[in-house]
């Protein structure tokens, strides 16, 4: 077991290291001209993507401000889908050795094996994902496991293009909002230009684009309102079909909460699923 426990921290260091370099070699991508230039000159075409090809992907802390300018359809659907999907991809793989670790523990309990750090790292993780872990049982474990969990490629992607407008909202552009959460702190957030005058949200901003996409993923995980996704993902994923078309559906299903249209949003978010046959993207999960 000590093995396990280095070699997972050894490929979270690794992680870390190896995207941090991106992240601040990412300042040299100021328009998205050259975004599409470092990707042609690297022959990485993101409708042809192969995974071992996406440790060259760049994780940019913001869209390029003459992004909004772009208006060619083809060619803004290409640089968003480079903009988002290695910050999805990203943010899912940090939330897979959150899992794993959970995972690892829970077989040490079920040995009755279980150490004192095991528990330090498992109250920390229940601490961050809002969970009671003053009983530590298979319960325990089973909604641990429930919340720590990736969310599909394409549904992070579609979310992104409805409430970002393919990443040229002033929101996306302003604040680094690629999802639209509301925030009632005036100081954290862009106002709506048509907001109803009886309410009082605005739209969070964020550091850079991978906080948006980190904040969106723990939502789901958490937020009482997608409950039901959080099942139908674990079901799915017992079943192993977690990544198939119709329990990706079933999933999407569950999303109606996250606008006031609700069912009409689901509706939306199918198509633009469909259209753009974004679940092509869903064999990186």
């Amino acid at each position: 077991m000590k093995f396990v426990q280095l070699k997972l921290k050894i490929v979270i260091l690794a992680s870390l290291g190896f995207f941090i370099t991106l992240n601040s070699f990412s300042e040299n991508f100021s328009s998205w001209k050259k975004i599409d230039r470092y990707y042609k000159k690297n022959n990485i075409d993101i409708d042809n993507l192969h995974k071992d090809q996406i440790s060259q992907m760049i994780l940019l802390d913001s869209i390029p401000e003459d992004f909004e300018k772009l208006k060619e359809v083809e060619k803004k659907k290409k640089i968003f889908y480079l903009i988002a999907f290695p910050l999805i991809h990203k943010t899912n793989e940090d939330i897979k050795i959150e899992r794993q670790l959970v995972i690892d523990i829970e077989k040490k309990y079920n040995r009755n094996k279980i150490e004192e750090d095991d528990k330090i790292k498992l109250i920390s993780l229940a601490t961050k994902y809002k969970l009671d872990y003053k009983q530590l049982n298979r319960t325990f474990f089973k909604r641990m496991k429930q919340r720590i969990n990736i969310v599909p490629v394409s549904l992070a992607i579609g979310q992104a293009i409805i409430e970002s407008g393919w990443g040229q909202s002033r929101f996306a552009l302003q604040g680094n909002a690629l999802y639209g959460q509301w925030t009632y702190d005036q100081q954290e957030g862009l106002i709506p230009e048509k907001r109803d005058p009886e309410k009082s949200h605005a739209v969070k901003k964020f550091d850079k684009l991978e906080d948006s996409v980190r904040s969106y993923m723990f939502n789901l995980n958490t937020h009482p309102a997608y409950l039901d996704f959080r099942i139908v993902r674990r079901i799915t994923n017992l079943l192993q079909v977690g990544n198939s078309k119709i329990a990706v559906n079933h999933k999407m299903q569950q999303l109606a909460a996250y606008a006031e249209i609700r069912k009409e949003y689901v509706d939306k978010l199918e198509i633009i699923v469909d259209t753009n046959d974004l679940t092509r993207f869903d064999k990186f999960n």
